[in-house]
């Protein structure tokens, strides 16, 4: 899978590699800044109980465990998390269905800015979390991480995770302390969970409602497992009842502005930043389309990932090797286009290059140089010609998918990110806007341009210098991709293996630095950024030139230590060069333009 990182320069600017890291203090302290007036602000968003009822929807047993932690527990604890603890023990409460414990839970406080907020985190007896949910918040302004587009980010996250601000959990504009503490808090759970009852020092399945206190109140006491159920979802119910009849009501006040201003969302999808930004009068309607895109890129992703075992890529990838495995609509288009981009490059660019990418130690960040008879062991399942496709006649994009090796397997991490903003496009243009930039973790198309603006401004970050910028492009309509050899890379006895593997060779490209497209749709600049890397700066730009409406920056180690960057006259047309450190070291060249 190819690297993707592009920052942005001018109107739009973001720099994924560069975002600070925020670290959690040592203790929480108070807070120095003065507190406007007007700065408290309480808002309530679930009760005790019905917070309850959403981390445990399918429980017909909730039951509370409460403990005081020793001194020696408590600071245990707080060398793990690297931080005090204000508690001296904590309330957990047990879900149960059949008398068999289904997850834990704890309600808990953290300090925002200002004031403490009350959130609750639900975990499963596999220490994974499972839903996170604001009870209250008292500040005026970052109440967006109440939002479930906000808390989703923390769901699956287990103490093994990294749970970083701005690495691991995007931020959110005027609530950094909020989301700081936030990720603290989230860290404090896990780890009580684990140390207390995973590990088995208290022993959760003793614990019952006979020497436990009930969650359920007394008027709601139930006689049966079926009416504590019913009482439990009735509950969810009325709380996403309560919860569209806020949206709706909130929708109802929204109008048209007389400014156009600029709609702005970002979530974690596909492993990376995704975001979305509209230019638009109308915030409602850009609000949908913004939602909408973002959550278009997250169904394919559901479709494409080939980490989560459910989705239709690793059901192909377990099966088709076996017999032929029914696929259809997106997965099979993405697949076929996959082949079109590894017969038009010459094998250079291949979805079945994963086996390699494992061998050499990069998807557990181990790096490894393997044996040649290692290689060559894997070679034979790494070949586009290993996928057979056999289509069904029909209106609909229906057929199989077979595997002629069994070791082969799809990845499509090179091509999906794009295939998933192209979709994430045609979402944004059914609500009828015009300006607008989709940007999934690099892979990027801007429609139209910014208000007031004659064209986005997109920054192409220095290889070698991660502070700088070579320059930016001037894009309208069009789509942009970097795949790069600075993202993920291992260095043993000083020379540098990038992940970036030729399926020809069966090792990492050595020489190509990095190259940067500009075509008409996501897909095609995703596939060419990598297939280009393969093929070096050679023989990449003699395939651009063949391909109408295609620029290219092809960027290679020189001689002396050089850095050597050609492009093509299309993409200087477009491209601002900007000063850089060290300018003497680089050298710029122009090649010709398209064949007619």
């Amino acid at each position: 899978m190819a690297s993707k990182r592009i920052i942005f320069a001018g109107i739009l600017f973001l720099y994924l590699a560069g975002i600070p890291s925020l670290f959690i203090s040592k203790s929480i302290e108070a807070q120095t800044e003065t507190e406007p007036a007007e700065n408290f602000q309480l808002q309530t968003y679930l009760t005790e109980e019905e917070a309850l009822a959403l981390v445990f929807p399918e429980c017909d047993e909730i039951i509370s465990d409460e403990f005081i932690m020793s001194p020696e527990e408590k600071n245990n604890l707080e060398k793990l998390l690297s931080r005090r603890l204000y508690e001296d023990g904590f309330k957990v409460y047990l879900g149960k269905k059949k008398g068999i414990i289904q997850g834990y839970a704890i309600i808990t406080e953290e300090i925002g800015k200002f004031h403490p907020f009350t959130f609750i985190v639900g975990v499963t007896t596999h220490g994974k979390i499972e839903d996170v949910a604001i009870l209250v918040y008292r500040e005026s302004r970052g109440g967006e991480i109440a939002k479930k587009r906000f808390l989703y980010q923390f769901i699956g996250k287990s103490l093994k995770n990294p749970i970083r601000i701005n690495k691991d959990i995007i931020n959110v504009t005027g609530a950094t302390m909020s989301v700081q503490y936030m990720c603290a808090g989230v860290r404090k759970v896990l780890a009580v969970i684990d140390a207390y009852y995973l590990s088995g020092k208290r022993n959760g399945d003793t614990i019952s409602r006979a020497n436990a206190p009930a969650v359920l109140s007394a008027k709601e006491e139930p006689v049966s497992e079926t009416s504590i159920s019913q009482n439990v979802k009735t509950r969810t119910a009325d709380i996403q009842k309560s919860t569209k009849q806020n949206k709706k009501e909130t929708d109802n006040r929204e109008g048209q502005s007389s400014e156009v201003k600029i709609i702005k969302q970002t979530r974690m999808i596909m492993g990376t930043f995704a975001e979305v930004s509209v230019y638009s009068k109308d915030e409602k309607t850009a609000g949908q389309a913004v939602e909408g895109a973002l959550d278009e890129m997250e169904r394919m992703d559901r479709i494409m990932s080939n980490y989560k075992q459910d989705s239709e890529l690793s059901q192909v990838n377990k099966h088709a090797a076996k017999s032929p495995v029914p696929c259809q609509g997106e997965l099979l288009d993405v697949i076929e286009r996959s082949h079109y981009y590894s017969e038009l490059s010459g094998g250079a660019f291949d979805i079945t290059v994963s086996p390699l990418v494992a061998l050499w130690g990069f998807f557990h960040e181990k790096g490894h140089v393997p044996s040649d008879k290692e290689i060559e062991k894997v070679l034979p399942a790494i070949s586009y010609k290993n996928i057979v496709i056999n289509k069904n006649t029909g209106a609909k994009k229906t057929g199989t998918v077979f595997f002629k090796n069994m070791q082969t397997q799809i990845d499509l991490g090179a091509i999906g990110k794009g295939y998933a903003v192209d979709k994430a496009l045609e979402i944004v243009k059914k609500f009828g806007l015009e300006n607008a930039c989709i940007n999934l973790g690099g892979n990027i198309y801007v429609l139209g341009t910014p208000h007031d603006k004659a064209a986005w401004k997109i920054g192409i970050q220095h290889p070698r210098n991660k502070d700088e910028i070579l320059g930016y492009l001037e894009l309208r309509d069009e789509a942009t991709a970097t795949s790069g050899d600075y993202e993920r890379f291992f260095e043993i006895k000083g020379k540098r293996y990038s992940h970036i593997i030729s399926p020809l060779t069966g090792r990492p490209v050595a020489g190509t630095i990095a190259t940067t497209i500009v075509a008409p749709t996501g897909t095609e600049v995703d596939a060419l950024s990598t297939s280009l890397f393969v093929m070096g700066h050679g023989k990449g730009l003699e395939l651009v030139k063949k391909i109408p409406n295609v620029h290219a920056m092809i960027i290679y180690e020189g001689n002396d230590g050089k850095i050597m960057i050609e492009m093509t006259k299309g993409f200087a047309d477009k491209f601002k060069k900007s000063p850089v450190k060290g300018e003497d070291n680089v050298e710029w060249h122009v090649v010709a333009s398209h064949k007619q």
